[in-house]
């Protein structure tokens, strides 16, 4: 019986069977006793947008009045054992051509959300998770946000715990997932299927062994990957210390019948560095995977930098290296992000090695009680073989002063910068965009006692 066949018939009943415990659990439990935090703003703004092209026959350029509404929604709820994290937010833009006397209409939307139940006293947890993100394959890196293509993805998994020992943990768990793009009717989806077997060696630190089989399904390409790794993590006085060794394994059917195999070693490395002002995490992970077989294994994470636009990838080992930093002391007034992170994909299926990169930096000034001015710089770039030569790259500089106007109300003057360089088939495009923006925000926090 064919690979596809037999992965489809054991994919269809844990994802039934788990949809259902998730129902029924869920049921009882409210998300109303206890709020953590709920914050979102809503914007009106007007603006102009000035972008100059380079062609083989010289420099066009356009200027584009515009108006448009913005928004965004996010939030951190507790009650009992459950808890909901959510981020989103999107844009809405009319642009009218001076030249043409045309007009468009662009829209954008990001952002995560992932709801937990975890009862340290139970033996069951289980998760969702919804991601909506820019996608460039297609479109490579783009000066206009709207022009990603926009691809959702869900997700959903479920645990069972047991106890062998007082200092030993033994947990089953299965996680699904599927994602799809704007005129995508199936998309893609994957299930994985994990022991995790767990043992306190201190006050401080655990070591772990993890086991794993996913099947993943995309457009026709069928791929099973076996996974084992041992983990080692320590908690320490300024933060936290984890690392992982371990082999995977893959077998892949294309839609014609012929198959493929694959191994690599695995692992990762992971430092954090914390305090009550300042948090500093450097990781290296090495690992087997595709795009599909991701669904059903990364959880959305809450992260100060996200990147703008990500890639659909075919079966691949990556290496990755990155530094995340935050800090509110760099002055008194000051805060201050700082995020870069470096990656080497080589495919399984073609044999192609590829390069990726992005930094970004944030720093926040409060020049006054009422008036803050932040800027910041991000920066993403794609290489072939050749890790030095950035074949397609986006340069983008935000600078904002806002003036506090009331309570939850605002008014800001922003001022975006885009450039767009590439090597491949396409111009190279700079973008200037001048914003007059008034936003009116809320925000509640604080704590309410389980009933």
């Amino acid at each position: 019986m064919k690979l596809r066949v037999d992965r489809a018939r054991r994919l269809k009943a844990p994802i039934l069977i788990g949809l259902c415990l998730m129902g029924a659990n869920a049921s009882g439990q409210g998300l109303s006793e206890k709020v953590t935090a709920i914050y979102g703003s809503a914007s009106v703004f007007t603006g102009v947008t000035h972008t100059r092209t380079d062609t083989a026959s010289g420099t066009d350029s356009n200027t584009e009045p515009s108006v448009g509404l913005s928004g965004s929604l996010g939030g951190d709820l507790e009650s009992g054992a459950n808890s909901l994290q959510l981020q989103y937010g999107g844009t809405l833009e009319t642009k009218r051509d001076t030249f043409g006397g045309g007009q468009t209409d662009s829209s954008s939307v990001t952002g995560a959300s992932r709801f937990v139940h975890f009862d340290p006293a139970s033996r069951f947890d289980f998760n969702l998770g919804h991601t909506v993100s820019s996608v460039r394959n297609d479109t490579g890196f783009v000066i206009n946000p709207s022009s990603y293509d926009t691809r959702n993805t869900l997700s959903a998994g479920a645990g069972l715990r047991f106890f062998p020992g007082e200092l030993t943990t033994l947990r089953f768990s299965g996680q699904a997932g599927k994602s799809f793009g704007e005129d995508e009717a199936n998309g893609s989806e994957s299930f994985t299927a994990s022991a995790d077997l767990t043992r306190r060696l201190s006050e401080r630190s655990s070591g772990s062994l993890v086991g794993s089989r996913s099947w993943s399904d995309d457009d026709g390409l069928d791929t099973i990957i076996d996974s084992a790794q041992v983990i080692y993590n320590r908690t320490l006085e300024n933060g936290s210390f984890s690392i992982g060794v371990g082999i995977s394994r893959s077998e892949t059917e294309f839609e014609d019948g012929s198959e493929s195999d694959g191994d690599a070693e695995t692992g990762f490395v992971n430092r954090t560095w914390a305090s009550d002002e300042s948090q500093t995490t450097v990781a290296y992970n090495r690992r087997l995977s595709d795009s599909t077989t991701d669904l059903s294994l990364n959880i959305p994470e809450f992260l100060d930098f996200l990147p703008d636009s990500i890639r659909l990838r075919d079966l691949v080992v990556s290496d990755s290296v990155s530094i995340t930093h935050n800090t509110a002391r760099l002055c008194d007034i000051c805060t201050l992000g700082l995020v870069a992170e470096a990656s080497m994909l080589e495919s399984q299926i073609t044999g192609a090695e590829t390069h990726e990169y992005r930094t970004g930096i944030n720093l926040g000034i409060q020049l006054t009680s009422l008036q803050r001015l932040s800027f910041g710089y991000s920066w993403q770039g794609d290489a072939g073989e050749d890790e030095g030569t950035i074949i397609d790259q986006i340069h983008s500089l935000n600078t904002r002063w806002t003036r506090q106007l009331a309570e939850n109300t605002s008014f800001s003057v922003d001022f975006n910068q885009s450039y767009l360089r590439s090597k491949l088939d396409r111009n190279d495009q700079e973008q200037f965009t001048l914003r007059l923006v008034l936003t009116h925000g809320f925000s509640l926090m604080g704590t309410g006692s389980q009933q």
